[in-house]
């Protein structure tokens, strides 16, 4: 028995403990080391001149490009092989001399991105976006803390609150057994202050309870998906229960923030709503400050963007993590830089404009609406899947076409399917069907989740 399925078979107060010695051990990772030094570093250097600002970015772009140069197998034969010599570099915008890298290129051959010379202490991790396209990484452990600081001070802070304050978490792990039909629908993870609500249960029979424990837990901050959020939010409004629970911010990620759904979070919780971008791959990192702008962290990554009169592709470059450097990765969403700085006194650069992040959601047949960040995390340990999409007409039906490499069989299907019944429960009919393309939006986008459920258009 592994240790997921000790976990799914023990009682609520044991896995309260399981959760509760997962925090202590990331809490040491996250948050230890030099993690109070870096949370004041970026907290100061978010006011700094634009000159000192771009100084810092080009220093830390050209330490991170010798070392791609020395220690990275892919970038030290690609900068051979067209003469590229980081020395040369003396503008951040130089970096747009080297080509555009593909997340597909970096899944097919992850261990030319890794050094092959040094040894460094690294954690393994799993992004998918909500894509569905599943992307190993590796982090340093130096590169998690600075991830870490950069959401201390430049999200929890500029929201008004700090690490430790009461948080009520809404995000995708499968922290409750899909299989469980009566609460408690989350657990406590002692060692972060949180409650940690499963999003995989949110249905119209349990959403009462969900407002019984965020009323009695009196969360500071509300964090998690958009639309685990704005779920609990419409179910606040409709029943004229706004008030009921009132932290002193929410901030929401993963999913696009409308403008209407904010409406909606900041009328049912009474306080503002926080946005983000950022990516799991480390490249970059956009948060909103008080004043309601979307700011650019130049000191975490090199962030391509459009220009001011029409959105661009955002292409990233990572700035530090040396476990596993992306040069001018392709993000796949779209924005455009503000000609204006904000009026917060911030220097970092805003855009003012962000596209990408809106999908479908899927429906189950006992009322759940299922997001596509928490549904992305379904693909992400499936091997030898290359792509997905996922298609749903009826509630009590999913379509599942997979992109898939050699080897692609049974046992990895089986795995798969467990790992959607972890999120959408067991009574939902799956069908598999592999194809040779996973088809994309006429922008050529790739959406992970196509619903018609409720539209009235056919799929």
């Amino acid at each position: 028995m592994n240790l997921s399925d000790l976990y799914g078979r023990s009682p609520v107060v044991v896995q309260n403990a399981f959760a509760t010695g997962y925090g202590l051990r990331e809490r040491a990772r996250r948050y230890g080391g030099a993690f109070d030094d870096l949370v004041a570093e970026l907290d100061v250097r978010q006011w700094a001149d634009p000159e000192t600002l771009r100084f810092d970015q080009l220093s830390r772009l050209r330490h991170q490009l010798a070392w791609c140069a020395t220690e990275i197998p892919h970038y030290r034969e690609l900068f051979a092989r067209i003469g590229f010599d980081p020395a040369d570099v003396t503008d951040p915008s130089h970096v747009t001399e080297l080509p555009l890298l593909e997340k597909e290129e970096v899944r097919a051959a992850p261990d030319r991105f890794r050094p092959d010379r040094r040894q460094l202490h690294t954690v393994a991790q799993t992004t998918g976006g909500t894509t569905g396209t599943p992307l190993r990484y590796w982090a340093t452990v130096d590169a998690v803390r600075w991830n870490y600081a950069t959401y201390e001070a430049r999200s929890r802070r500029w929201a008004g609150v700090r690490l430790g304050d009461r948080t009520a978490s809404l995000h995708g792990q499968p922290i409750v057994p899909a299989s469980q039909r009566h609460g408690p629908y989350w657990r406590r993870n002692l060692a972060f202050n949180q409650l940690y609500l499963s999003v995989y249960h949110l249905n119209d029979a349990t959403l009462p309870a969900y407002i019984d424990a965020l009323a009695a837990f009196e969360p500071r901050v509300v964090v998690g998906y958009t639309s685990a959020v704005h779920r609990i939010a419409r179910y606040l409004l409709d029943r004229g229960d706004h008030g009921r629970v009132l932290p002193d911010a929410v901030m929401v990620s993963s999913e696009t923030l409308t403008p209407a759904v904010r409406e909606d979070l900041e009328l049912a919780f009474g306080c503002r709503a926080y946005d983000g971008y950022s990516l799991g791959e480390l490249v970059a990192y956009v948060s909103e400050c008080p004043l309601g702008s979307l700011h650019v962290s130049t000191d975490y990554g090199v962030l391509e963007v459009g220009p001011d009169d029409a959105p661009g592709e955002l292409v990233a470059t990572g700035l530090a993590n040396r476990a596993m450097p992306l040069i001018r990765y392709r993000t796949g969403d779209r924005g455009r830089l503000a000609s204006e700085p904000c009026r917060c006194g911030r220097t970092l650069p805003v855009l003012a404009e962000l596209e990408g992040r809106i999908d479908d959601v899927v429906h189950t047949p006992e009322g759940s609406v299922v997001g596509p960040a928490p549904m992305s995390l379904a693909f992400q340990r499936a091997q030898r899947v290359r792509r997905a999409q996922v298609h749903q007409s009826d509630p009590s039906a999913l379509r599942v076409l997979l992109e898939v490499a050699d080897g692609f069989g049974p046992a990895e299907q089986a795995f798969l399917d467990a790992e959607l019944r972890k999120r959408l429960g067991t009574t939902l009919a799956i069908t598999y069907e592999q194809v040779p393309q996973i088809p994309r939006t006429s922008g050529g986008k790739e959406r992970l989740i196509i619903s018609t459920v409720g539209s009235g258009h056919p799929s």
